[in-house]
């Protein structure tokens, strides 16, 4: 474990860093309390620190004190002091210190609440984990691994918001794997989810950084791109058709993947659900025409000056 020792006494320093190292241990060392607040406060702090009470500049309870106050990774930390009274004990422990030991610390007791202090920190690191992953569970789809329906409806929501706000544009791919039901019941489940996973991991390939792609249900997934009109969603939606197309399972040769995409952008006061039933509407029409193609949104009368209209959508119109 690396541990971080800030004491001003150079000697008292030095046979504690021998006795740590001793025991297997990576020790930093300081000898005031402003340098040992500027190791623990960087990118990738010590686990554990022994900080004197009494040092220049910060002592080891402001050391503590500051540390909490600021969040981020978690940092066991045992006072160093001389001090032994119950006041003195409870002003260390309510002050942010999470142990301390006194001075001269003797070696088995050292060695003692070190062990403690790495118990503690296994719990804590498992503890965060566990909400980690409670917290992924809660936004993503099990199978896929991306955005689940709830999160990408969310991000849909404030994407949307923000663009009426600022007067700019976002458009929304509804996607949906061609023959999938055949598939399954061909293949078994088994491979069907398969499927899924391939499809997943190539149109997630193909996002731009600030897209978002999620699944919505069953082979149904949903991509929000945020600043594009209908020209932008259309070769968005190109981009991730011919990905999906080169899925090959070797075990499975004869499966053939594609995919039928919907693109629609917001248009004036729309609601979320409003964009997501006009590229619905497109999708639709993407099946009818034979599937494996984009098919743009149907604009309503008198939108050949809106910002989203493009001439995509007039040759998908010529093509309804």
């Amino acid at each position: 474990m690396r541990i971080l020792i800030a004491e001003d006494s150079r000697y008292q320093n030095r046979i504690l860093q021998v006795l740590l190292e001793s025991w297997g241990h990576t020790v930093l060392s300081t000898t005031s309390g402003t340098a040992a607040l500027e190791v623990l406060s960087g990118s990738n702090p010590p686990e554990l620190a022994l900080l004197d009470w009494e040092m220049p500049g910060k002592t080891g309870l402001e050391v503590c004190a500051e540390l909490r106050g600021r969040g981020g990774k978690y940092v066991y930390t045992i006072l160093l002091t001389a001090k032994d009274s119950h006041a003195d004990i409870a002003e260390g422990l309510t002050g942010g210190a999470d142990d301390f030991i006194s001075k001269p610390p003797n070696p088995l007791e050292l060695w003692a609440r070190i062990y403690v202090g790495q118990r503690a920190l296994a719990m804590h690191r498992e503890l965060v984990e566990a909400r980690e992953r409670l917290e992924f569970e809660a936004t993503h789809d099990a199978l896929t691994g991306l955005w689940n329906r709830r999160a990408i409806m969310s991000f849909f929501e404030r994407e949307l918001s923000r663009a009426k706000r600022q007067a700019t544009l976002v458009a929304a791919l509804v996607i949906d794997v061609d023959d999938f039901k055949r598939i399954n019941d061909t293949y078994g489940h088994s491979m069907g989810d398969r499927v899924l996973e391939e499809v997943a991991k190539k149109m997630n390939g193909a996002m731009r950084p600030y897209d978002f792609l999620g699944r919505s249900g069953g082979e149904e997934f949903l991509v929000i791109l945020p600043g594009a009109d209908l020209d932008g969603a259309y070769e968005a939606g190109e981009r991730i058709r011919l990905q999906v197309k080169e899925i090959a399972f070797a075990d499975q040769p004869s499966i053939k993947v594609s995919i039928s995409v919907g693109a629609a952008v917001h248009q004036l006061d729309q609601r979320v659900s409003d964009v997501i039933e006009a590229a619905d509407s497109a999708l639709y029409r993407a099946k009818l025409a034979g599937k494996d193609r984009v098919e743009l949104m149907v604009p309503f009368a008198g939108l050949v000056n809106h910002p989203g209209y493009s001439k995509q959508m007039m040759r998908s119109l010529q093509s309804a």
